[in-house]
């Protein structure tokens, strides 16, 4: 089996690894990393698990390289690594194949395959509990990537505006006639009340479609900044990362966005907070307003009082139809506008990388990249987009 390469776990006791090792092999009782140098393991017969059996199946070759010190291979054609050893004295491999997680046995095996993927499970918590500080530790120094799903993100937003419109479009236009009832002589009348159900149902369609497009919005915004944080190719202090998660949008925002000073910014964000506060919190907090506007006190002998008095008139609910057509309108130029001024200026580079769809890093070596990436001219950022895609593109196909 040329290239195969070993790590070995020894039996020292100052092996930080030697505890949980310990532990390990109590859950993989038969397990061996033995494996018979003459076998080709392209005679042995597998299939490709389900992905939920092993959701991170990286772990899988951290727990039997790393840990238990198991003869493997790196990269093969459709095949990201392997990993050779036995159970119960039969050859068994494990393989990240392009489609899958796949565990091979040779030819009429007498080890369910059930059961190895039952120990591994059992031993996977073992390792899950001894990388848990480290991944903590490498969160809180920022040596992590974060997966660019902005297409995902906005194309949800997208989605959504667009049936409003149609539905709000659709309310000013009469209903269609073929959906109107006969009168007694068979003609088709078209009464008050037709147009009025028709202009009732249109609107409130373009209200549920609006609320979720706001909605859709801000997350979008969320995650759209921190990744042009990273891309912006600023140095992050140590414990920054989760503060900047963990941060509201407008805060997200001021560290990509100097508005301070900047009038037209500062307008924006005005717009941006008051359809924050007036739209997307109540709906997406079972209908509580900041303000008390979603609070009434019964005044005696008067009636049930808004808490925040004549500023109901601000509230969402001031209206039958909570958000109308123009209410709808004015949303999607706010967000149009902060659209435009988030890749533009000092963002434009930032946002080429973030429109490439890179999956950014925040460990200090990943950012003096993209710093250095957007400070040369378009040909130079366009090459890095280009070599950063093409490198995504191999490892994702598996074409090594």
């Amino acid at each position: 089996m040329s290239g195969n390469q070993s790590t070995k776990g020894g039996a020292n006791s100052s092996d930080p690894l030697n505890a949980v090792r310990r532990r390990v092999a109590k859950n993989l009782v038969g397990f061996s990393a033995d494996f018979p140098e003459e076998l080709d393991p392209l005679s042995m017969l597998g299939g490709r698990l389900k992905s939920a059996e092993f959701p991170v199946p990286e772990l899988v070759l951290f727990l039997l390289r790393t840990v238990m010190g198991w003869k493997w291979r790196g990269h093969g054609e459709k095949v990201r690594w392997s990993v050779y050893g036995s159970v119960n004295g039969e050859p068994v491999v494990f393989e990240l194949r392009k489609f899958g997680f796949t565990i091979l046995q040779a030819g009429q095996a007498k080890v369910p395959t059930q059961r190895i993927v039952g120990q591994l499970k059992a031993a996977l918590k073992e390792v899950e509990a001894l990388l848990e500080p480290y991944a903590e530790a490498q969160v809180e120094i920022g040596n992590v990537s974060i997966v660019n799903r902005f297409g995902e993100f906005d194309g949800r937003y997208r989605f959504f505006r667009e049936k409003a419109q149609k539905s709000y479009a659709k309310a000013v236009k009469p209903p269609r006639r073929k959906k109107l009832k006969k009168a007694e002589d068979g003609e088709l009348n078209l009464g008050i009340a037709d147009v009025l159900n028709h202009t009732f149902r249109a609107n409130s369609e373009g209200f549920f479609y609006s609320t979720a497009m706001v909605d859709a919005y801000f997350s979008a915004l969320e995650h759209r900044l921190v990744l042009l944080r990273a891309f912006n190719g600023t140095p992050l202090p140590p414990g920054s990362l989760t503060q900047l998660l963990a941060a509201s949008w407008d805060a997200k925002l001021k560290t990509v966005l100097n508005v301070v000073g900047d009038r037209q910014a500062e307008l924006l964000l005005g717009k941006m907070r008051r359809i924050k506060e007036r739209i997307r919190n109540p709906f997406a907090h079972g209908g509580v307003e900041n303000d008390k506007g979603s609070i009434f006190f019964h005044l005696p002998n008067v009636g049930a009082i808004p808490a925040n008095f004549t500023r109901f008139g601000d509230s969402v609910r001031f209206s039958f139809i909570p958000i109308e057509a123009d209410d709808h309108t004015e949303c999607c130029a706010t967000f149009d506008e902060l659209d435009q001024l988030l890749c533009v200026g000092d963002l434009t580079g930032p946002h080429r990388l973030l429109d490439a769809g890179i999956d950014p890093s925040f460990d200090a070596n990943s950012l003096a990249e993209y710093a250095k990436a957007i400070a040369g001219d378009d040909d130079e950022l366009e090459r890095f987009i280009r070599a950063r895609s093409h490198e995504w593109e191999r490892h994702v196909n598996m074409d090594y």
